[in-house]
């Protein structure tokens, strides 16, 4: 990752007030650049979340988390609830639930209450923004996701 100027490795936003840490946070750093070279899957930003499924944490806030998800083919997400909202964009391959099937250029939302799984047949890279972790319907599978 490259940061310019004095912007953070990983932006995260802290503040006593959850209602406005992410808006000081945007007035603090003024960008934040990642090249194609930073995206690629074995570079060390990338994280485990479960098998097949790996995260790059692109911002933390209070009240807000963006990443980058990368599914590999056949790798799923078991039934969650969300319990804030989601925003999914499909930027690579084709990501699919009970819902449908959504390839590159497909931008989904998933309202908080919602509850679906999530499986990917080719694999896929998405950017995702939410609000509050997901609970997992079977309760060992919990996790700040």
């Amino acid at each position: 990752m490259r940061p310019d100027e004095n912007a953070p490795a990983r932006p995260k936003a802290k503040g006593s007030n959850p209602d406005d840490s992410d808006q000081r946070f945007a007035s603090e750093v003024s960008r934040y650049v990642l090249t194609p070279s930073d995206l690629a899957q074995d570079s060390p930003q990338w994280r485990v979340l479960r098998p097949g499924v790996r995260i790059l944490d692109l911002f933390e806030g209070s009240s807000l988390c963006i990443a980058l998800l990368s599914y590999t083919p056949g790798a799923s997400v078991p039934l969650h609830v969300h319990t804030g909202d989601e925003h999914i964009f499909v930027l690579q391959g084709s990501q699919s639930d009970e819902h449908g099937d959504y390839k590159a250029g497909s931008y989904v939302f998933n309202p908080a209450g919602s509850r679906h799984s999530v499986h990917s047949r080719e694999g896929c890279v998405v950017l995702i923004q939410w609000r509050a972790p997901v609970a997992f319907v079977d309760s060992d599978q919990n996790e700040n996701e």
